[in-house]
């Protein structure tokens, strides 16, 4: 028996997308690097290498006195790919893998152990013989939790459903896998859910091919809710609802209230023109605090121009202000940031500042979907590398939070942020200090079939929203557990040994792996390398020059971008 028959997972475009009615192809098969040289210093692949980043990056040097006082620079350490925490040796040791399965196994009453430790660590009022039974856990909290105190150690993680589940799902991906980097899991830590394709507007780069009307064979609400309780029992701590306008479903509030029954934390993604002040009181009784709205220009009439809807700015404004009124509710602005509105993100920025939002959430502009028929608005490697270094300067500020779906951006923290700022750490937004580093390089950037998955209206499964075309599997055929452990695509989103171009051979390829989507939507291969990172920009060129991709503006400033990556010519 093949796997295509063992696993039902496939490459195919759905017969209603883009990518179908102009023909787009993929390869099903990984391509294989031919490149003999494994260095990171190669030349081969960009105009900068990511050793030479890496080198540069060693050290910040900042003159003392602004300048003035004629002292020299001082250095400051900026870099440490090599910092290891003690909590890794405890990990990496076998006792400790048998130990994490036994505490973190379902128990026949429900529930695990971990949870009982967690919910009861520095809690007067957990039960005595519970405090007592688990102590020398308690001590081995103690001895981890590094500076903060207990009682906020139990504020932040304890009395969070959502993160006590993330830590069992990471218990048991250590006990099965082993410490691995990046880290392989046994369940993705979150799922993206396009919840319905119907959506009342007509974006030019909607990723989901968005109809004005849902998908004929959309999953039931009994799917729905089966499907929330699966995922429940593998511990996926949060599940982000996404369309479509998933507003538009009747099925939403039930399928929420599920989620907040299991404690699954749920995050909303919306255009923002159905989010009322009622709805926002309705969202956030269901368990929802953080609603995404995007917003692609400053300027009403260039957004209503890309939304097709006259009038859809203001609407996507007041629903912003209902969300940061809304009690108990955050608000993130999502942009996509393409030629269009490059111009626009330091506006944007302080147009989130100014609204009250808690975060500016970053979208790589990937050619999926219909962005297959504006790939000529798509930014260059130089353009985005200038976009994440604005990004990276106004996270460092603290004046917002930021989060991107461009895995590069934990490259550009760890090289160009000193050792005590703010990380990246994929999905999982971002921390601070040499911890949240270590955090970052186990979670690995891209986290396409690893770390998550999408889940398409109709119960199919794939690694990414951009990502349509890779099925995992057919929720209506198989498990979920049995889709996410069981797929031809596990193993080479999980490797990023086996990648091609200089995503193969990067210094930063642990804090990153090139985002898979652009790969494939670019290469048609999952494991290619990422054309839109500035060290495959030679591949880039060559994309261009074959007519693969159109020619954009943008080629005079290539000296301006190697003194901002702090390399240089090679």
């Amino acid at each position: 028996m093949s796997d295509t028959d063992r696993y039902d997972s496939r490459t195919e475009a759905q017969d209603w997308s883009t990518a179908a009615r102009i023909g787009k192809r993929y390869a099903h098969e990984a391509g294989v690097s031919t490149n003999p040289d494994k260095s990171a210093d190669r030349t081969d692949d960009g105009e900068v290498t990511s050793a030479a980043c890496a080198e540069r990056s060693k050290f910040l040097r900042e003159q003392a006195g602004a300048g003035d006082t004629g002292e020299a620079p001082v250095p400051q350490r900026r870099i440490d790919m090599g910092y290891h925490h003690p909590l890794e040796d405890y990990l990496g040791r076998w006792w400790m893998r048998k130990l994490l399965g036994y505490v973190s196994k379902t128990r026949g009453g429900g529930g695990t152990i971990i949870e009982n430790i967690l919910t009861s660590y520095a809690n007067p009022g957990a039960p005595l013989g519970r405090r007592i039974k688990y102590w020398p856990f308690h001590k081995f909290i103690d001895r981890m939790k590094g500076g903060i105190t207990a009682e906020t150690f139990r504020k932040r993680v304890g009395e969070h459903k959502s993160t006590v589940r993330g830590l069992v799902a990471t218990a048991r991906s250590v006990a099965e896998y082993g410490l691995t980097l990046p880290q392989r899991f046994s369940s993705p830590l979150f799922s993206v859910w396009n919840f319905t394709n119907l959506c009342n507007l007509n974006c030019r780069h909607c990723y989901q091919d968005s109809g004005h009307k849902a998908l004929p064979d959309e999953l039931t609400l009994d799917e729905k809710l089966d499907l929330v309780d699966q995922m429940a029992a593998e511990y996926v701590p949060m599940i982000a609802f996404a369309g479509g306008e998933p507003t538009l479903s009747k099925d939403l509030i039930p399928v929420l209230k599920r989620c907040q029954e299991h404690g699954i934390h749920t995050t909303l993604a919306s255009h923002g023109g159905t989010i009322t002040k009622k709805m926002a009181a309705t969202l956030v009784d269901a368990g929802v605090k953080y609603v995404e709205i995007s917003l692609d220009s400053v300027s009403a009439e260039k957004h209503d121009a890309f939304r097709g809807q006259p009038g859809m700015w203001k609407r996507t404004v007041q629903g912003m202000r209902n969300v940061v009124a809304q009690e108990g509710m955050r608000l993130g602005v999502a942009m996509c940031v393409h030629q269009g509105n490059l111009d626009e993100v330091e506006d944007m920025l302080e147009f989130a500042v100014d609204m009250g939002a808690s975060c500016l959430a970053h979208f790589n502009f990937i050619p999926v979907g219909r962005g297959l028929e504006m790939m000529e608005d798509d930014l260059t490697p130089h353009q985005r590398e200038r976009l994440l270094q604005t990004l990276n300067r106004w996270m460092q500020s603290g004046r917002l939070g930021i989060i991107s779906t461009a895995p590069q951006l934990g490259r550009i923290c760890i090289a160009d942020s000193p050792v005590e700022g703010l990380q990246s750490c994929s999905h999982a937004g971002s921390g601070g200090g040499t911890k949240a580093r270590v955090v970052a390089k186990y979670l690995g950037g891209c986290g396409a079939g690893r770390t998550y998955v999408c889940i398409e209206p109709d119960g199919i499964i794939t690694p990414c929203v951009y990502m349509p075309q890779r099925v995992l599997g057919d929720i209506r055929q198989r498990g979920f557990r049995d889709i996410f452990r069981n797929n031809e695509f596990w193993d080479v989103l999980c490797d990023r040994d086996h990648r091609t171009h200089h995503c193969e051979v990067c210094a930063f390829k642990l804090y990153c792996g090139g985002c898979r989507a652009r790969a494939d939507a670019y290469f048609g291969e999952t494991n290619a390398g990422d054309p839109g990172c500035i060290f495959n920009s030679k591949h880039w060129d060559a994309l261009v020059k074959t007519g693969v991709r159109p020619e954009t503006m943008d080629r005079q400033t290539k000296t301006e971008d190697h003194a901002l990556a702090g390399t240089s010519r090679q």
